[in-house]
């Protein structure tokens, strides 16, 4: 049977991830159209219109095509589900690991709040534009109100439509609380003329603001007005696609008097009537419609009554920088998870053996915060869940679980008193477990010290004296690698300082196996906490595991790592379901998401269990 892909789709995660990413190619639309904007400052307006609606356009398709290839692309399940997945007899199930940054986690558990604002955003401007066109309805159906010019002006009008070969029929109404023309409907176009200009205007000039609003009739740019405000609507929150609209709306309204005047023979009487509105102060009419009084009518006046050359500004430049941020953005953030590698790793399904018939084979994309993971079943050796389980990475303070053992094998006396020196605390040492040079403990305490806080001078000390001092002591180390068969270890220090310390997530299951066959170490290395005495004071400490604190959790044997190249680590010896298993995890971004990856473990393996 085919392969196929199994993934989990959710409306935040659909719409989510392109809505956000929008916000750096908005930007990088809007400063490139501003860009062509200057560069044909000076050329006619019908180019620079286009470029700005190419820009609008654009806005809309990047989204959209996100939005596609968010559907397109391999979507990831929880850890539950494929555990769950792979169960299944007649599933033969291959686990691709997902790599997700700490940031990208952190922008994913908003996302449904940002989904859910943004629509709400979506339906309060689809209100306000469904406002808009019923005030403009309602405008046309009662906008009569000086019967007596209108027959008069209505066969000027029907003169000029002549001219502009206009074949709709344009209808003129005049109405009394209306401070410029407006001009809406595709089919059967309305203009409607404000009363009060007749009284203030001279018939050439009202005849210039019919022809402009004929312009837009011919141009059908209603039409483009209302595709212009539903892009509005659905990315209302970006400025660009405002600052875009504008510039549309500009230019349009530049066209338009072109139009005009050609058709006129002069430019005069537009001027003079757009000088006209420009006093009264017009108040914005609502985005449904258009009114004449659009664009910046001053610099409209003076364009049709001296047209000279656009200068370059060094503000032209400005978005230059628009661009440079929105690449750096990108480049930094790439927040959306892709797939570690193109060979999945395929885990073995947690329960029994398959059907006879033939199993369905399907890819399942699960996001984990540590690079490298691997669960084992303690009895069976099976493994349960791997990622990049052979990969060889720093493991920092896990190398103190050798370190205990090489202890112990070398059957020391445990009571004897040890000095800490100044080559022991020296460098890195844990925040609640600061040991000074001269203070006295025995080789126990030191174990107990290395192990539950993690001590770094403490696994010093041990080394230190060590029956032959370091050089024994690492050659010991080593030795005992290699009897455990640990091919992929390397370990040349006691506290995992080094980076040179190295093991994959395979050897370190192996190497907790090892451990917890010392009883000495399932005791100190499962306790949550301990506390020490030195020179009468009494100080104390806890597990820098906080799940051995946990009443929910059955831990027999755990050790932590950290450094800043080995990331947080984890490895630990636990029962989940009723069976002993080892987990490992390693190079996580912090303690936080380290946890959170343990407990959706448990949670899948505990799901997972035959009912």
């Amino acid at each position: 049977m085919p392969a196929s892909t199994y993934a989990e789709y959710t409306i935040a995660e659909l719409l989510g991830w392109p809505l956000l990413h929008f916000v750096w190619q908005g930007a990088l639309i809007a400063s490139i159209c501003a860009i062509l904007l200057a560069v044909t400052r000076n050329a006619r307006p019908q180019l620079r219109y286009a470029l700005a609606c190419t820009a609008m356009l654009a806005c809309l398709l990047w989204p959209a095509l996100g939005i596609v290839q968010q559907w397109q692309e391999p979507q990831t399940i929880n850890l539950e589900t494929a555990i769950q997945l792979a169960g299944k007899a007649s599933i033969s199930l291959d686990l691709v690991w997902v790599r997700q940054s700490l940031l990208a986690a952190q922008i994913e558990a908003w996302l449904p709040l940002v989904v859910t604002l943004w629509s709400m955003g979506v339906l309060l401007m689809l209100m306000r534009l469904a406002l808009g066109l019923l005030w403009v309805y309602r405008l046309g159906q009662h906008g009569n109100d000086i019967a007596v010019l209108t027959q008069q002006w209505q066969a000027r009008t029907n003169q000029l439509a002549y001219q502009f070969a206009i074949r709709r029929q344009v209808q003129v109404k005049f109405q009394q609380d209306l401070l410029s023309p407006v001009t809406y409907g595709c089919i059967k176009p309305v203009v409607v003329m404000p009363a009060s200009l007749l009284t203030g205007m001279a018939p050439d000039m009202i005849e210039a603001l019919l022809a402009h609003e004929l312009a837009h009739i011919k141009r059908w740019d209603y039409v483009v007005n209302l595709l212009q405000n539903l892009v509005l609507s659905l990315l209302f929150y970006h400025p660009a696609v405002w600052w875009i609209s504008k510039r549309i709306d500009a230019e349009r309204e530049l066209i338009a008097d072109d139009m005009a005047a050609a058709m006129l023979g002069q430019t005069r009487p537009l001027a003079r009537a757009l000088q006209v509105l420009d006093k009264l102060q017009i108040a914005a009419m609502p985005q449904a419609a258009m009114a004449a009084s659009g664009g910046d009518l001053l610099s409209r006046i003076k364009r049709l009554v001296r047209p000279d050359s656009q200068p370059w500004h060094w503000k032209m430049a400005a978005p230059v920088l628009g661009i440079a941020a929105a690449l750096l953005l990108v480049l930094q953030t790439q927040v959306n998870a892709t797939p570690e590698s193109s060979e999945p790793s395929v885990p073995s399904a947690p329960v029994a053996a398959a059907k006879a018939e033939p199993a369905t084979h399907i890819s399942a994309y699960v996001k984990t915060s540590s690079e490298h993971v691997l669960v084992v079943d303690e009895q069976s050796g099976k493994v349960l869940l791997e990622k990049n389980a052979d990969t060889i990475v720093p493991i920092a303070s896990i190398s103190k679980l050798m370190t205990a053992m090489v202890t112990l094998d070398a059957k020391l006396d445990k009571d004897e008193a040890i000095t800490i020196s100044k080559e022991d605390v020296a460098g890195w040492h844990t925040n609640q477990v600061k040991l000074l040079p001269g203070t006295v403990l025995s080789r126990q305490t030191l174990m107990e010290l290395a192990l539950i806080p993690s001590s770094n001078a403490a696994a010093k000390a041990l080394a230190r004296t060590y029956p032959g001092g370091k050089p024994a002591f690492v050659a010991a180390l080593q030795s005992k690698t290699a009897s455990l068969g640990l091919q992929a270890t390397h370990l040349e220090e006691a506290a995992g300082i080094s980076p040179n310390n190295r093991s994959n997530a395979r050897d370190i299951a192996r190497l907790v196996k090892a451990a917890a066959g010392y009883p000495e170490l399932r005791k100190l290395a499962s306790r949550s906490e301990g506390s020490y005495n030195v020179a009468g004071q009494t100080y104390d400490y806890q597990s820098t595991n906080s799940l051995t604190a946990s009443k929910d959790w059955d831990i027999s044997l755990s050790k932590t790592g950290y450094s800043k190249i080995a990331g947080r680590c984890l490895t630990m010896r636990t029962t989940i379901a009723g069976k002993p298993v080892i987990m490992v995890l390693l190079n996580a971004k912090n303690s936080d998401v380290r946890t959170d990856d343990v407990m959706h473990i448990r949670t899948a393996l505990e799901a997972a269990k035959p009912g």
